[in-house]
């Protein structure tokens, strides 16, 4: 059984205000809470009771948690043919990265020709482990201060010159001088908090254009000056790491003990040297925390890139399997699609 948080009036409160911004579900649709023994109990209650309040029907399974296992485990059979059959799937799992981003949750929420496709809400960061402690204290702030339809606003504005485009162009004054291309995948999502339609994904806190590139499309130099995802989170770092990508992998790093860590890492893990992911952050509110996973790539006119794995950022179109999916920041980038600038140092000029 999940543990209690001792404010019990709290989640209830914030599972109905989320779910009438960003859910809405309709009477008679299919909800999945997926939770496991890290859980907060009171918020699995919570949003169970809020969507029962719209007539829907709640399913809540148990997962096992990651940490019995050597590693992060995949999501079970059971779990997977329940969200087969569900039209909402809201993560409460705390401790598996899979709960997201593993290949099948991708293929029901962005297959168009499945006879279902279901929509996705994460209450908090980290799939809702972070309704907690800070990660509490943070996903009220971000309740209060973020306009989210600001937010999906520029989401759709960059995909709107993302997907059609044929490829593209990132530098900085640090150094980075990347092309890749992003042409017939189709692939980049505007990130928000809302999960009001099928194959629609929100997080609070959220605010990203997420997707490409092509696979092994990717030439250049990435210079990362913020955090990096499991190795240096801070806000900036003393010294960039460069980065040199060939064919979309990895040739070369350079840069002192980040990047040294950043070789160890990602030589240490079969395919961990492709470039995975080109994104954009699309929140104005968000500021500098030196947790990327959760904050920092989402603030408007940063991007980032990862490496490792790609099939849930590029789906359908990801072949790379990997046991990581390392986020790098870059914090003041200019990009172009094409002919068109989208950000100048760090500024949307689009």
């Amino acid at each position: 059984m999940g543990t209690r948080t001792t404010m019990s009036g709290l989640p209830f409160m914030l599972a109905h205000d989320m779910i009438s911004r960003f859910v809405q579900p309709k009477k008679g649709e299919q909800v999945l809470i997926l939770a496991d023994s890290e859980s907060e109990q009171d918020f699995v209650d919570a949003f169970a009771a809020a969507c029962n309040e719209y007539g829907a029907e709640v399913n809540i399974l148990m997962e096992p948690p990651t940490f019995l296992e050597e590693g992060e485990r995949h999501l079970s059979g059971l779990a997977l043919a329940a969200m087969r059959e569900c039209d909402i799937y809201i993560p409460l799992v705390g401790t598996t990265f899979y709960a997201i981003h593993q290949i099948e949750v991708s293929q029901f929420l962005h297959d168009k020709d499945r006879p279902k496709q279901m929509r996705m809400f994460i209450p908090g960061a980290r799939h809702a482990a972070g309704l907690r402690g800070d990660g509490l204290t943070f996903t009220l702030e971000a309740l209060r201060k973020h306009d989210y339809r600001v937010v999906k606003e520029w989401g759709r504005k960059f995909c709107a010159f993302l997907n059609p485009g044929r490829e593209i162009r990132v530098t900085s004054e640090a150094g980075t001088n990347l092309l890749a291309s992003i042409e017939g995948i189709d692939c980049f999502r505007p990130h928000g908090a809302f999960a009001l339609e099928p194959g629609e994904s929100g997080l609070i806190p959220d605010g990203e254009t997420a997707g490409g590139p092509v696979e092994f499309t990717a030439e250049g130099v990435i210079a990362i000056d913020g955090p990096i995802a499991y190795i240096a989170p801070k806000p900036a770092l003393s010294q960039p790491v460069k980065v040199t990508v060939k064919k979309g992998r990895v040739v070369d790093i350079q840069g002192g003990e980040e990047a040294a860590a950043l070789t160890k890492l990602l030589a240490s893990h079969e395919n961990g040297e492709v470039l995975a992911e080109i994104s954009l952050g699309t929140n104005p509110y968000l500021e500098h925390t030196g947790v990327i996973n959760i904050s920092d790539k989402r603030i408007l006119g940063t991007m980032h890139v990862a490496f490792g794995d790609n099939l849930h950022q590029i789906y359908p179109y990801g072949s790379v399997r990997c046991s990581i999916h390392v986020d790098c920041l870059l914090l003041k980038p200019s990009c172009w699609v094409d002919d068109l600038q989208l950000l100048k140092d760090g500024a949307p000029v689009v």
